[in-house]
């Protein structure tokens, strides 16, 4: 049985990982959900789907890779993009972003315990691939509008 992300999850993923601003993520929440109220939906956004509270809710930010979704959810069935590539043309924008935030925020989540598993996973990958991840981040940081 696969699990089936919320909404929350996903979008809030994506947001963190797109570099959103926790304020426009909160603020977008609160306009498109006609049952979203502050008291609520704030401490969920920023303290867990953006870890924007200095991980006072969570010991770790919620961040998960394309391929990770599809494994375990439905999210993915129909997309054009493939969740295993890390970056290119065909290459699932998460992925990427994933790939790429946790390029940029090394040095930090390998001081934890909490995270350090996860960047073992990043030094697999090679430094021309680590730079191609960047390089193609950029790009879809650039172009958010555009996916």
């Amino acid at each position: 049985m696969r699990i089936i992300f919320n909404d929350l999850m996903v979008t809030g993923n994506f947001a963190l990982l797109a570099q959103i601003l926790p304020k426009e993520v909160c603020d977008w929440y609160l306009a498109i959900y006609v049952d979203a109220i502050e008291w609520v939906e704030l401490p969920n956004t920023a303290g867990m789907a953006l870890y924007a509270n200095g991980g006072r809710f969570t010991s770790k930010p919620y961040i998960a890779s394309g391929a990770y979704i599809k494994r375990m959810s439905n999210y993915c069935n129909g997309c054009k993009y493939k969740p295993e590539v890390r970056f290119g043309e065909t290459a699932c924008p998460v992925t990427t972003l994933y790939w790429n935030f946790l390029i940029d925020h090394r040095a930090e989540f390998e001081s934890s315990p909490r995270t350090r598993l996860m960047t073992a996973n990043l030094k697999k990958i090679s430094d021309g691939d680590q730079k191609s991840i960047a390089a193609h981040a950029q790009y879809l940081l650039n172009h958010l509008n555009d996916l």
